[in-house]
């Protein structure tokens, strides 16, 4: 029997994964195991973290390619002058950005353990971009109010201290988002804005109608690398 491809994305909360035509599946780190990913597959693989969960996958197929940042790959020419210091992560989300929206200015958001932010242009070439901490780790940063919620509910008033903690980092941490999009569509009246991640869904009511939504950038830039790869 022949393989297929298997696209996994391993980040620092959560591991995802999908084959060519099948939905995006999810596990956390602690709980994901190697056993939960379909036999009989090539492997495309990018890791940001959890070195153990890239040797368990390793040891389950034989057809692994874990993929890092290239200075050139396609249309898309990074800035950064050491490639593999831009995490694989953002290298591929580019791609899939670019597999969407060829040859147009892009700013690329992924919205994760860390809120990232990258520029494209319509040539293929990168500006570079923003990391900033994601919401987890900002509600977490106050010892007196912390907490590892990742709820959205309201940025309203509140009228407890845990209430009033939980909505003030959420608007300090859509009004960030909101504000790199306003500025690059200020300066980009015809760039395109790509917003990805595992907290996305709950965001798109209070951004802006112009953003494009995508599952899995990621994904969909291991997806493109492997058929440039042949």
């Amino acid at each position: 029997m022949s393989q297929s491809n298997l696209f996994v994305d391993i980040g620092h909360s959560a591991v995802k994964w999908r084959t060519l035509d099948s939905e995006v599946f999810s596990q956390s780190v602690d709980k994901f195991s190697e056993k939960s990913l379909p036999d009989n597959q090539s492997v495309w693989l990018s890791a940001v973290a959890h070195s153990q969960i890239v040797e368990a996958i390793n040891m389950k197929f034989s057809d692994v390619e874990v993929v890092k940042s290239l200075s050139h790959f396609g249309s898309l020419t990074i800035a950064y002058k050491e490639p593999l210091d831009l995490g694989s992560d953002r290298f591929l989300a580019m791609l899939g950005a670019l597999k969407h929206f060829p040859n147009r200015n892009l700013l690329i958001i992924d919205v994760g353990s860390a809120l990232t932010i990258d520029v494209v242009n319509d040539s293929g070439e990168h500006q570079g971009g923003l990391i900033m901490p994601g919401l987890e780790a900002i509600r977490g940063s106050f010892a007196k109010f912390a907490t590892n919620s990742k709820n959205l509910n309201s940025s309203n008033l509140q009228s407890s201290t845990d209430e009033a903690w939980l909505s003030g980092t959420q608007a300090m941490f859509i009004s960030s988002i909101k504000d790199q999009i306003t500025t690059y569509e200020t300066e980009q009246p015809d760039g395109i804005v790509t917003l990805t991640g595992g907290s996305v869904r709950s965001l798109i009511s209070e951004l802006p109608e112009t953003v494009n939504y995508f599952d899995n950038l990621v994904l969909d830039g291991l997806e493109s690398y492997s058929k440039s790869m042949g």
